[in-house]
Parts: structure tokens; C-alpha cells; sequence
């Protein structure tokens, strides 16, 4: 979700096979926009660049059949246990995510992660591991993540 390079496009739905499923189950693009869209992956073809406006397939999917926008997301185990540096406010982590939530993007250094669960050496850790679990947009050309949607802001709960 970081650098995906050459598979960018193939990481869930692009925003024209989005439109032509609204045109086929007759459902309203701008709200599938809305809910679903939000995760930009950028590719680099034939040496320039091109940007991928990605949907979840699953949450696109079930919109589609139940003709209902709704939360489709699928929480996991270890965002759940993110929540409590997110609560504790952890290196300015709260700071950030109430930032993103009000539609502000976070600048991040993904290279301190070390592909570990557990240990945490800031902030940025944490903030790339929501993007590796799909719970936040990495924007590669200026190094910052942000919220991508209305869907994924719901799971978002920073209450004490």
C-alpha cells in the first residue's frame, strides 16, 4: 500500500470500474465516491507517474447487491489493540488522528517501521501500520497519510 509500484491498480476497484457497477445496479456514483473511495496509489508507467483512485472491493460489492451505503468494514484484532496508543495519545498520535478526522493530512516516515506488530518506536510506526491494515491513505509524493473515506472514519473511535 506504500509503494505498490506496477500492481497499483490491481489493490481493489478503480474509480471507472466503480462507475460503470453504479451504472449497472443503478446506484449513485457520488455517494459510492463518497463512502468507498479515498485510497490513491500511484504507479510509475513508462517513466511518469499515474495515480489510482482504489475502492475496497468488499465494501463496493455489498453496496452494490444491497443498494444500501453503509459501513462494510471488516475491523481487525490489531487495530483494536491500536486504539490504546491512539487513546493514550502516544508520541501525538491522538493529536494526528483528530487532525485527519477534521480532513488534515499528516506528514509520516514510513521507514522506522520494522514490520512489527508490537513494538512501536513512534508515532509513524503506528501510522504506517494503519496503512498496511488499510485504515489510512498514504499520499507517496508528499509523504503524508489521511482518513480516505467516510466508511473507514467511522471505525475511528478516540473516545477515553
Amino acid at each position: 500500500m506504500i509503494n505498490p509500484r506496477e500492481m497499483a491498480e490491481f489493490f481493489g476497484f478503480t474509480e471507472e470500474e466503480v462507475k460503470e457497477l453504479c451504472s449497472r445496479y443503478k446506484r449513485n456514483f457520488q455517494e459510492a465516491q463518497v463512502w468507498y473511495d479515498g485510497y490513491e496509489l500511484v504507479a510509475i508507467e513508462e517513466g511518469r507517474k499515474k495515480t489510482y483512485s482504489m475502492y475496497s472491493p468488499k465494501s463496493v460489492v455489498d453496496a452494490m447487491l444491497s443498494g444500501i451505503f453503509d459501513n462494510y468494514w471488516n475491523q481487525t484484532e490489531t487495530y483494536e489493540a491500536l486504539k490504546v496508543y491512539i487513546r493514550m495519545n502516544y508520541d501525538g498520535l491522538k493529536d494526528a488522528v483528530i487532525r485527519m478526522l477534521a480532513g488534515d493530512k499528516v506528514q509520516i516516515n514510513t521507514g522506522t517501521f520494522s514490520n512489527d506488530m508490537t513494538t512501536f518506536q513512534g508515532k509513524d510506526d503506528v501510522l504506517t501500520l494503519l496503512v498496511h491494515l488499510g485504515y489510512l491513505n498514504y499520499h507517496w509524493p508528499d509523504k503524508t497519510v489521511a482518513i480516505p473515506n467516510k466508511e473507514v472514519s467511522q471505525e475511528y473511535d478516540i473516545s477515553n
